[in-house]
Parts: C-alpha cells; sequence; structure tokens
C-alpha cells in the first residue's frame, strides 16, 4: 500500500534530501539518536501507517525500522516533491507499539 512513498523517501535519504524539524533534533538528541540512525530506519523499515495533520493539512507517515546499533526505532515523517524527507519526530519502539 505504501511502496512508492516508502521508495520515494529511500531515493531521497540517499540524495541527502532530508530535513529535520527542531522537535526531531531534540527527540533524537534525548533519546542518543544521530541522523545516521533516521537514514537506517527509513531504508530498513516499513510504513505502518498514515496520518492527516489537520494542523499542517498533509498526511504523515510512521515508519518502524532499526537505528544502525539494531535498536528498533520509530519515526514520523511526511514527503514532499521538492524537499524530499521531512522528519517530524523519533522515538524508541517499546512492545505495546506494536498491534
Amino acid at each position: 500500500m505504501y511502496e512508492e512513498t516508502l521508495r520515494q523517501m529511500r531515493r531521497a535519504v540517499k540524495a541527502e534530501r532530508v530535513r529535520f524539524t527542531s522537535h526531531a533534533l531534540n527527540e533524537m538528541d534525548a533519546e542518543g539518536y544521530a541522523k545516521a540512525d533516521v537514514y537506517c530506519c527509513i531504508l530498513t523499515g516499513e510504513i505502518i501507517e498514515d496520518q492527516y495533520d489537520l494542523r499542517y493539512q498533509q498526511v504523515k507517515y510512521i515508519i518502524f525500522g532499526d537505528a544502525q546499533n539494531g535498536d528498533e526505532i520509530g519515526l514520523a515523517a511526511r514527503f514532499d516533491s521538492a524537499s524530499g524527507v521531512v522528519v517530524i519526530t523519533v522515538f524508541q519502539l517499546q512492545m505495546d507499539d506494536y498491534d
């Protein structure tokens, strides 16, 4: 269902077309993750759902994947054809994050 979106996001990561919100950078710092961990998550992960953001009136995607050290992490990001991937937040996955 999300294959094309994930393909576009992965191409953007490989082309270094990734932006991070200040919230995402703060969360990465708090969790001890680097930008390379986010790239790894997008490259190894799967989109598990989409959410419509009423505030910004756009779709964001929740991705579960792996950090470089093998930790399972999640992130919320959107794809913008002009700027690439915009990472909104990053979080470490907990057992109750899985259905």
